[in-house]
């Protein structure tokens, strides 16, 4: 059984090269951005792009991006808040190589996206699109795949332009079906030149349905959550779809399931909710007895903790052994192949069908006083930041941001808001950087996201580091030249503190412990001195400004969203912090 992205009378359009048709078929087929760094390789999609309106041709749209990352970054920003798999095409082997970082996240995150790259010319002369330029020959290959090929779900060499059609429905359909990822295809100059009088529109394309549930392991699966005292349902990425939220609200509210949320990327379930039991499994495992890990790849850190003794384990997604981790073990007694809203479909009649909800008041209760206990503490955590006081705290900045952020605003975190001082309520409004933590992620994500919702103000939190990675001042030109009026709000301790937790965190006894404890600059993750970013900002015509106060940040941060939201500008706020 297969789905489709249309399913249009068939027709044909008419064209002039490989590269004309290539572009058609890819707006027919939904993609709406084009995302390129361009190099020689791109002079016959240039042609294509200078020929389109002349002819009448529905190309996507073009959006130059002079970095790699970044464009593969935007791509990905955009499938998240559109759900609409993208484009984007490289200069040959090192615009390749550029996007690798990205790459990685996209795989791990499951999102999909096509993306191309030109190809060394094949011929040395006597073909239209062969070599003319010296780096042809040392920029060539023997197997230009190789460098992404663990990191994409599909890769081919267009070869003919009698393919084309072939070659794009296959990628389409390949990084759509579940689990979604990214394809990677690459264009030699001399068939992209070729010349080409039509292409097929309106062709489905074809797509596998998602994987439902094994009958036997949902009941399995209800049987042990309705004979616990505390069942809990642990998300990571299930709110990636976001009719799971109300789906699992459901379940909660009907059965009085618990719902924790684990290093969260997505909005799995609403914050405010009485059933939701906080972020941290070292307060969950500990008293939870039956467990279902929903889309989540790492359910517990095996040195730190482990869920109690007896306790029923169930682990579920659409690659619930998640396959592509060369090392990846955790021990359940139930593992379900799934796509989160196919088994919640499933197992909300398959609990009522075992009785659950005669004993869902008492499983509510528990669930409440638990919920009820974490957010005391976060309370009190805040209380205490607040009476503290002195250099402004990741805490303090993720509450001043919850005080000023519109209720639609869309939030894309790489690291410096917490969580668990935040309150969403719905599905899409908050976005983490992916598992692979592939630095530089945010920025150029929230760029996408905000194509992909122009009405919505999006806010980007992310530290001194990963701001830093995100090559900056191609960001900040790309949100110019786009007219993309992003909010970035970058937490700037001067270091990695990733980097440097690891290792005092390995040695707490250590001399980089004792330096930390000093406050002394740390090996290889001190970044000091580090750069003025707000001038990167205001360089691209965006609002800047350095906040070192606590009583100043309120104050900027509705300044930097009156120039976003009234001016329609960027704004960036370098925000000095500890």
């Amino acid at each position: 059984m297969t789905q489709a992205l249309r399913a249009d009378a068939h027709s044909t359009v008419r064209t002039e090269s490989v590269a004309e048709a290539f572009l058609v078929l890819l707006k027919d087929r939904g993609v709406d951005y084009f995302y390129v760094g361009a190099g020689t390789d791109t002079a016959p999609v240039i042609e294509a792009y200078a020929r389109a309106a002349s002819a009448g041709l529905a190309l996507p749209e073009p959006i130059l991006i002079a970095h790699e990352n970044l464009a593969i970054g935007m791509a990905h920003g955009f499938y998240m808040v559109a759900r609409r798999p993208q484009a984007v095409m490289l200069h040959v082997s090192v615009g390749t190589a550029n996007a690798v970082c990205g790459l990685f996240n996209a795989i791990r995150a499951q999102v999909p996206l096509l993306l191309a790259a030109g190809r060394t010319p094949w011929f040395e002369h006597g073909r239209t699109g062969s070599r003319t330029h010296e780096v042809h020959w040392a920029q060539e290959m023997f197997d230009q795949g190789a460098m992404v090929r663990e990191l994409v779900k599909w890769d081919y060499e267009l070869r003919d332009g009698m393919q084309v059609a072939d070659v794009v429905d296959r990628a389409l359909g390949v990084a759509t079906t579940e689990p979604r990822g990214p394809v990677y295809v690459t264009l030699p100059r001399e068939v992209l030149a070729q010349p080409k009088d039509s292409c097929p529109v309106g062709h489905n394309v074809p797509i596998a349905s998602s994987a439902h549930p094994d009958p036997s392991a949902v009941q399995k699966l209800a049987r042990a959550l309705a004979s616990a005292e505390l069942p809990v349902v642990v998300c990571t990425s299930s709110g990636a779809d976001p009719q799971t939220v109300a789906q699992l609200t459901e379940l909660a509210d009907r059965f009085g399931i618990g719902v924790a949320e684990n290093r969260p990327r997505y909005v799995s379930f609403p914050s405010s909710h009485p059933l939701h039991l906080g972020y941290d499994m070292g307060t969950v495992l500990p008293q939870a007895d039956a467990l279902l890990f929903l889309e989540t790849d790492v359910p517990w850190i095996p040195t730190a903790m482990e869920p109690r003794a007896g306790a029923f384990v169930a682990l579920a997604g659409s690659d619930p052994l998640f396959a592509r981790y060369p090392m990846r073990n955790f021990a359940s007694d139930l593992c379900i192949t799934s796509n989160a809203s196919a088994l919640l479909a499933a197992l909300i009649p398959a609990l009522e069908a075992v009785g659950a909800q005669r004993g869902a008041q008492a499983r509510s209760l528990r669930a409440q006083a638990m919920s009820k206990a974490v957010r005391a503490g976060v309370a009190e955590r805040a209380q205490r930041d607040e009476a503290r006081g002195g250099a402004i705290s990741k805490l303090f900045l993720s509450r001043c941001l919850e005080a000023v952020r519109p209720r639609d605003a869309i939030v894309i975190n790489e690291y410096s808001a917490m969580r668990e001082q935040m309150d969403f309520e719905e599905a899409g409004g908050f976005f983490q950087l992916p598992s692979s933590g592939g630095l530089g992620w945010g920025l150029p994500a929230a760029l996408g996201a905000q194509q992909a919702a122009p009405g919505r103000t999006v806010i980007c939190v992310l530290g001194d580091g990963a701001y830093l990675f995100a090559n900056p001042a191609a960001c900040h030109h790309a949100a110019a030249m786009h007219h993309l009026p992003v909010l970035t709000v970058v937490f700037n301790n001067e270091a990695w503190e990733g980097v440097q937790k690891a290792a005092t965190g390995m040695y707490p006894q250590g001399h980089a412990a004792h330096q930390a404890r000093e406050r002394q600059a740390q090996p290889l993750s001190s970044l000091r001195p580090v750069p003025d970013f707000e001038r990167y900002c205001e360089a691209s015509g965006g609002y800047g400004e350095r906040v070192t106060h606590r009583e100043d940040l309120l104050p900027a941060l509705r300044r930097a969203l009156h120039a976003v939201q009234a001016e329609g500008r960027q704004a960036l706020l370098n925000v000095i912090g500890e």
